[in-house]
Order: structure tokens, then C-alpha cells, then sequence
């Protein structure tokens, strides 16, 4: 399940890297249902700054690799890959939510 190790490792890296002040801890959640067979969703969860992913920019494909700011690939990503893709601020917690297809 590459797409899964994928969009995880994505996630919990943006999360360790903008999520909180440099050398702050955090805390991340992470949590699974099987909502359909079939379909895995995913939960990640953090207290960090407020952020919602899905209002932010998408990345210019068409300039050039030295022209592109630094950023927006995580949700290209996501969105790609997800079935669903939610976002949601709850009592201090960032949560973002998304559905895959999963391996019978």
C-alpha cells in the first residue's frame, strides 16, 4: 500500500515542520476506520497552528523546478490520491481527513 505510506509520511512531515515552533514539542494523532470494505479513512490530528490545507494555493506546475516556491505538493498529493479529503478545526486540534481505496 505505497500511496498510503505516501500520503502519511507527507502529512506527519509538514505537520513536524510547520505545525509548531521550531524545538516545541507536539502532539499528532493518528486514527483509522474501515468505513465500507474496500475504503480505509484516516484522521490526522494536531494542536499545532491553525492551518486548513485545502484553502491553500495550489502549486504551479508550469514554471520551472528553480522558479517554483518551496510547498503545495502535499495536497497535490492528497487530492490525487483520496478518495475524500476533509479539513476541520476542533477544540484546538487541526484534523484533516482522508478516505483511500484499500487493498482487499
Amino acid at each position: 500500500m505505497g500511496e498510503l505510506d505516501l500520503l502519511i509520511e507527507e502529512v506527519l512531515m509538514n505537520i513536524a515542520r510547520y505545525a509548531y515552533p521550531e524545538d516545541a514539542p507536539g502532539i499528532v494523532t493518528v486514527s483509522y476506520s474501515i468505513p465500507l470494505p474496500g475504503e480505509l479513512a484516516l484522521e490526522v490530528g494536531d494542536q499545532g497552528v491553525e492551518f486548513d490545507p485545502l484553502t491553500a494555493s495550489p502549486p504551479d506546475l508550469t514554471l520551472d523546478l528553480a522558479q517554483r516556491p518551496i510547498g503545495g505538493l502535499g495536497i497535490l498529493l492528497l487530492q490525487s490520491f483520496a478518495k475524500s479529503l476533509t479539513y476541520r478545526r476542533e477544540q484546538g486540534w487541526n484534523r484533516l481527513r482522508f478516505g483511500i481505496a484499500a487493498n482487499p
